[in-house]
């Protein structure tokens, strides 16, 4: 037996000796050699009993029957306060959760701090606490359990009872803070003639300090990260530490630092894992590892179809992206595919028989099927699975039932290979679901929606740090972290009085006087003052030279430096700030800037065919690369699923009714219809347009959703039709949502038009229907439309189906703005035909359309001919440059990040700014 032993304050601890240990002998030459005898006191106790009651040396019956984990003694501690409070009328108002962690601080203060019970005169919390305190209690005799800080007491009494074999000497490291539960501990190891030491991890003198004032903290992470650079560059031996009071925080702030200044090609994704000079003695809530939380999504995501519960459609886009489950790899295009086609065609809530439907035909459809197999047999196995279970289980059979429905939906993927990191969470995780599953001796039997939020809470609370690899030279580490060894250097950051020491954080529950009398921890600035003494003392002697760091402000306020740091000289030059990546990219390379022409696409083949109808036109017009992007190189943003209808099909539905109701019918048909007549004909045409609607897009639709739909139409048409009751000329409909396709320069564009008017003399009138905003109609006159599906009509369409019949031209142009609290004709016509419409000849008008440009109408549909032929060349010549007049204009532009109109603007003032040199 090894007649020396090391107890370490934490895990971390042990493992840096016993790495020390190895690179010791190592660099001796040896190739083997025995491991130290060090542990945690828990580690050891747990060990030494075990070895006792194998040996015979302790009686089975002397032994509790059971200790409870931190989980499970918290959820005792819930159920104890919620038993307790179910009587109080404000139950409901308090959060049990926060109330069995405070008191569970305050039993665990108790017993390691030897504090008596107090009695029922303090204050309301603590006799609060008095009752919840002996229920509990009572609950742990009769289940026989005993919580971890009062099994160590019994862990004790059996060592000072002469149970167990104890080594010749202990030392213990790494403690900033005896309890009298510890130095129990070591009075009873003493009794025993066990040499208790003290493991020295610093030095015997302090170190060389030098204190420095930064603006901030971000600029004490900076300059903190460019100390370590230069010190691990000028001593490539160094073994250097930065300690971060609030490392929580700044975790994420200071690894992008570290790896812009240590391991800048690192950035890329395959290299995430790849090791690095330092490492952080804290690590994330295993939540966060990619991995688990795709498990937790699963299982969320899928457990809803017990409840009949509608889901979410989004949640679903999410688990298609993450490749941690079914056949990632080989259906990934599909995935994406189905993605898109979810967004337009389903609501954002649907009920998974729906969504499994909606796979199903995506899969089968013949104009363009879908590889899903993979994906299609993993939902209906893990669905089956859940379906299968019953409302309520213990925990253990929950956890069962997670793991294999994880399985059915082959997580966490069997086509791609894991890397060290989530192999490492994934092992993690099992380790939760088993905490899970222990809760069993305390709990009922719970519904799985109960369990998931258990299982929820306990990722969330576990904290994951993968294993370093390869050597680390800089520690990253919090305020209580020890060293295994003195550093060559350490920075001390956020020494600031209101961080350091830390605020007192008494124990609510526990009188405040208690606590200060017996120097409990956090009762009060005093015991605060004397810890971080302690504490920087410590500091002092774990490194030859040391630099402590405090901000100036944050944000407008002003902030103090530590007391601690009163006695240490101020650093006098100013210490250099890290930069970032992109930063320190730009400094390496000062050669002006080469400015590159990209506004040149290919010009258009012959042959080419480029879809789009009018659309593409009006976004040629508004900004030339807008159209190269969406039309030739076919970007597109995705849909955003709503529930129910969003503006753009409520327009198509009014599009529908107002076809329906005009076939066959025209000005005269409408004034001949009394009151009762015309809401019989508009409720026929609703009834049909919904049909249909409902039909093409798969949409399910409540009886109280298609009520409120058709009094919505039928209100907002009523309107509208009362409108076209005060149109002076007779009319006919003679073409509803026509399609017409159109060659223009050898560019071929698709036409859809709302609606023609034939009238007496046999004009016709173009209308295309608005339920939005209202299009500007005064580009019209300029020479790039940016509204030119009319005018694309009327010049190119009715102006050469019979040039020598003049009865048959267009006479109007216009936007019927069917809007409740607006209709009306917006447009041009050549005279009076429309009620309210701006005619060319008007006086206004001429001031879009001066008469010397325009002098009658003929004119006005040349222009729109050359107009738009023009931008159909430059179209062709393949025109793609970031040019526009109104930044507005682009608001259903689908590729406006591709535009980078930010850089675009940047680039024009430095052009301005030389021009002006």
């Amino acid at each position: 037996m090894n007649n020396h032993l090391i107890l370490c304050a934490t895990a971390r601890l042990a493992r840096a000796l016993q790495l020390d240990h190895a690179r010791a002998q190592s660099a001796q030459g040896l190739k083997q050699w025995p491991l130290l005898n060090i542990m945690t006191v828990s580690q050891w106790l747990e060990g030494l009993f075990d070895h006792a009651m194998l040996a015979g040396k302790l009686d089975v019956q002397q032994v509790p029957q059971g200790v409870l984990s931190n989980v499970q003694e918290r959820l005792l501690w819930e159920a104890v306060i919620e038993d307790v409070l179910a009587s109080d009328v404000a139950s409901a108002l308090f959060d049990i959760k926060g109330l069995a962690r405070m008191a569970q601080e305050a039993n665990q203060l108790l017993l390691e701090w030897r504090l008596p019970l107090p009695d029922a005169s303090y204050s309301e919390e603590t006799r609060q606490f008095i009752a919840w305190h002996r229920e509990f209690l009572s609950r742990c005799r009769q289940g026989g359990w005993m919580e971890a800080a009062r099994y160590v007491d019994w862990q004790v009494e059996m060592l000072a009872q002469g149970i167990g074999d104890l080594p010749e000497s202990i030392s213990f490291a790494g403690f900033d803070r005896i309890t009298p539960q510890m130095a129990q501990l070591r009075a009873v190891l003493q009794q025993r003639n066990v040499n208790v030491q003290r493991h020295d991890t610093t030095l015997a003198d302090t170190g060389h300090a030098q204190r420095v004032l930064l603006a901030d903290q971000e600029a004490e992470c900076r300059a903190a990260v460019a100390w370590a650079q230069q010190q691990l560059a000028d001593h490539p031996g160094a073994r250097i530490g930065i300690v971060v009071p609030e490392l929580a925080k700044l975790r994420g702030a200071l690894a992008r630092l570290l790896d812009d200044a240590l391991h800048p090609a690192w950035v890329r994704p395959a290299m995430v894992e790849a090791p690095r000079q330092y490492d952080f003695s804290l690590g994330q809530p295993l939540q966060r590892e990619p991995v688990v939380q795709t498990a937790l999504t699963l299982l969320r995501f899928f457990s809803q179809h017990r409840r009949q519960d509608k889901v979410e459609q989004q949640d679903f886009s999410q688990l298609l992206q993450q490749p941690y489950w079914s056949y990632a790899v080989t259906e990934a295009d599909a995935r994406a595919q189905l993605d898109a086609r979810m967004r337009e065609r389903l609501p954002l809530s649907i009920n998974m028989s729906r969504l499994q439907r909606f796979i199903r035909r995506e899969a089968g459809s013949e104009q363009a099927p879908l590889s899903l197999a993979g994906l299609q047999a993993h939902i209906a196995a893990a669905l089956a699975i859940l379906q299968a279970q019953p409302a309520q289980q213990l925990p253990s059979a929950w956890v069962d039932v997670m793991q294999r429905a994880l399985d059915a939906l082959d997580w966490p993927g069997k086509q791609r290979s894991l890397s060290s990191f989530e192999f490492q969470a994934i092992q993690a995780f099992g380790k939760v679901l088993q905490a899970l599953a222990a809760l069993e001796v305390l709990q009922q039997p719970m519904s799985f929606s109960q369990a998931l939020a258990r299982l929820r809470e306990l990722v969330q609370e576990q904290i994951y740090q993968p294993e370093a690899e390869g050597e680390v030279r800089l520690q990253v580490m919090g305020m209580l972290e020890s060293v295994s060894q003195p550093l060559d250097g350490l920075w001390v950051m956020g020494m600031n009085d209101h961080s350091w020491p830390p605020l007192p954080r008494p124990n609510p529950l526990l009188p405040a006087g208690m606590q200060r009398d017996h120097g409990v921890p956090n009762a009060d600035s005093a015991v605060q003052s004397a810890f971080a003494q302690v504490v920087h003392q410590r500091l002092l002697h774990s490194a030859h030279q040391l630099v402590f760091s405090s901000a100036a402000k944050d944000g407008e306020r002003e902030l103090r430096i530590s007391p601690m740091l009163q006695d240490i000289s101020l650093f006098d030059a100013a210490p250099a700030a890290s930069q970032s990546l992109a930063q320190s990219l730009a400094l390496q390379d000062a050669k002006p800037l080469q400015w590159l022409d990209d506004h040149q696409a290919p010009a258009v083949a012959e042959g080419e065919h480029i879809s789009g109808g009018t659309g593409l036109l009006k976004a040629q017009a508004i900004c030339p690369a807008w159209a190269y992007y969406q039309y030739r190189l076919h970007a597109r943003a995705l849909r955003t699923p709503v529930n129910g209808l969003d503006a753009a099909e409520r327009g198509t539905l009014v599009h529908l009714v107002l076809e329906h109701f005009w076939q066959g019918r025209g000005l005269q048909d409408l004034l001949e219809m009394d009151e009762v007549q015309l809401e019989q004909a508009l409720a026929e045409a609703v009834q049909v347009s919904l049909t249909e609607y409902i039909a093409s897009c798969d949409e399910t639709l409540s009886d109280a959703f298609s009520e409120l739909e058709t009094m919505r139409l039928t209100r907002l048409l009523k309107g509208w039709l009362a409108l076209e009751k005060t149109r002076d000329q007779p009319f006919t409909v003679l073409a509803s949502e026509q399609q017409q396709k159109i060659m223009i320069e050898g560019v071929e564009i698709t036409l859809i038009i709302d609606r023609i008017d034939q009238l007496a003399d046999g004009r016709r009138i173009v209308i295309d229907y608005k339920t939005g905003r209202k299009p500007d109609t005064k580009n019209w006159a300029q020479s790039r439309i940016t509204e030119p599906q009319l005018p694309v009509y009327a010049a190119f369409v009715l102006a050469t189906q019979d040039p020598a019949d003049e009865s048959a031209e267009v006479a109007a142009i216009a936007f019927a703005m069917v809007k409740l609290e607006e209709h009306a004709f917006a447009g041009l016509a050549s005279d009076g035909v429309l009620p309210a419409m701006p005619v060319l000849d008007d006086k206004k008008t001429r001031d879009v359309f001066p008469e010397g440009d325009f002098p009658d109408w003929h004119s006005v549909l040349e222009h729109w001919h050359t107009s738009i032929t023009n931008v159909v060349n430059e179209l062709k010549r393949g025109e793609a440059a970031v040019v526009l007049q109104d930044e507005k204009e682009l608001a259903y532009c689908e590729v406006l990040p591709l535009l980078r109109l930010p850089e675009r603007q940047l680039q024009f003032e430095r052009l301005q700014q030389g021009e002006a040199s």
